[in-house]
């Protein structure tokens, strides 16, 4: 394709989104001048207090809100070159109970988000195939307005206890790094993917909650940390019935299940985890047991197979601080994700890993840069039923990311990205592709 052709074909995916992007580039001029900055505004809030923020948190009530913004581009490759522009608005409510009730020790979280635009890699990237499976933009999924969390917290043990229960996420707490949602591949944030690829899929992401509990415990020396939890299997209501449409469109559809249950656990080793001169890292060893019903890959009507079950190795550590007391430094992460049921698991192995730097310049010490890669294999089983039906075998997909966040201060933070999705959906029929755009977030 000459480069005449493609330079039309991207201006036109331009004026076709250029409605959606007034208020990101209203942001981005006015917070322009910070980007050169070394020091940054006192407030982590667009709005700063608007006269009530800290009042209302003396009085144990918090509020937050926040945009997120994720246009992304493919610019070559893939199956079509185009853009999309996806967001999420996230509202959260805490409560601090004891204040306000006098119950000791307790707070509730409630979370809501609503969601608008399309993706990517769905239209442009892998369309003929559904899109590539490890997605761009990974606020894409669940495109409406969904009521998320709405969880109780108790604290006990002079915090070294924590109980969680109510409607709850499972990504929450398992299978999780601070590390990665650096990045905007959902294949990262916020947990490795192949924990989601089951039909029907029952380990609940943002802003998918389901009911459960939650415990997770420090030991005396802040070692180790040990955590349990006990998940509704049914999520989405579709009884175990792979080709059911979910029944919990926006998260108010609070009946319990009818597809078994999920029961997850960790072990968390932590290094160094009080230290401001050496250097810490966390390692966890976890998995989980889905009870349910779900699609036997091998088949090709819908047939269904019984349990699911995966496990993980995950590892955090600081390589190097600038200076003791410094947050300014490099990490390191990596995971390693495996199955023990491949009759339901798409992806029975996958791995990523990842280096992220915070404060690379020294005038901007809040600012992060990320070089991350990921790759996941399918299983034969997969391809059992794709042979049956005539379509291409599946074997793997990569994708390299690289990106730099801009940390401006009053809540707002641009975060320009570059991926590159090697053998997008698995089949080798599509070309590599090359994806650029950016993240924007604004905490109101």
């Amino acid at each position: 394709m000459n480069h005449r052709i493609t330079s039309r074909l991207i201006q036109h995916e331009f004026n076709r989104i250029r409605p959606r992007l007034p208020a990101t580039a209203l942001i981005l001029t006015l917070t322009a001048p910070a980007v050169l900055a070394s020091d940054y505004p006192s407030s982590d809030y667009f709005l700063a207090d608007w006269e009530a923020r800290d009042a209302w948190k003396g009085h144990g009530v918090s509020v937050g809100l926040s945009y997120t913004s994720e246009p992304m581009f493919n610019v070559a490759g893939g199956e079509k070159l185009g853009g999309t522009y996806t967001d999420n608005i996230g509202l959260e409510f805490g409560f601090d109970l004891q204040r306000l009730l006098g119950i000791p020790a307790t707070n509730l979280v409630i979370k809501g988000s609503k969601r608008d635009g399309t993706s990517v890699s769905e239209r442009f990237i892998a369309p003929s195939e559904g899109g590539n499976l490890f997605t761009v933009q990974e606020i894409y999924g669940g495109q409406n307005v969904k009521l998320a969390n709405v969880q109780f917290n108790t604290i006990l043990l002079d915090e070294r206890l924590n109980i969680a229960y109510g409607r709850l996420i499972a990504n929450d707490d398992f299978l999780r790094s601070p590390l990665y949602c650096q990045f905007i591949n959902n294949s990262f944030c916020g947990s490795p993917k192949p924990v989601f690829l089951q039909n029907p899929f029952t380990f609940t992401a943002y802003p998918l909650a389901t009911w459960g509990t939650r415990i997770r415990y420090d030991t005396p020396s802040r070692v180790w940390t040990l955590q349990a939890a006990v998940y509704d299997g049914d999520p989405e209501g579709k009884e175990g019935d792979p080709a059911s449409s979910s029944h919990n469109t926006h998260g108010t559809s609070w009946g319990w299940g009818n597809n078994g249950v999920t029961m997850a656990g960790e072990i968390h080793y932590h290094v160094n985890r009080d230290s401001d001169s050496a250097l810490p890292g966390t390692y966890k060893v976890g998995g989980y047991y889905m009870t349910g019903t779900f699609q036997n890959l091998e088949s090709t009507d819908n047939a269904t197979a019984t349990g699911s079950a995966m496990g993980w190795v995950l590892g955090d550590q600081m390589l190097y601080r600038e200076r003791p007391g410094s947050e300014r430094g490099l990490w390191g992460f990596g995971a390693l994700v495996f199955s023990f049921t491949n009759d339901t698991n798409p992806m029975p192995w996958y791995f990523n890993t990842g280096l992220v730097y915070q404060g690379l310049f020294e005038s901007r010490p809040r600012d992060t840069t990320g070089l991350a890669i990921t790759s996941g294999w399918f299983g034969n089983e997969v391809n059992v039923a794709r042979r049956a039906q005539g379509l291409a075998e599946k074997d793997y997909e990569a994708v390299i990311e690289l990106n730099h966040q801009f940390v401006l201060g009053r809540g707002i933070s641009v975060q320009p990205d570059i991926q590159y999705i090697i053998r997008p959906a698995g089949t080798g029929d599509i070309d590599n592709a090359l994806a650029i755009g950016a993240r924007v977030v604004v905490n109101f």
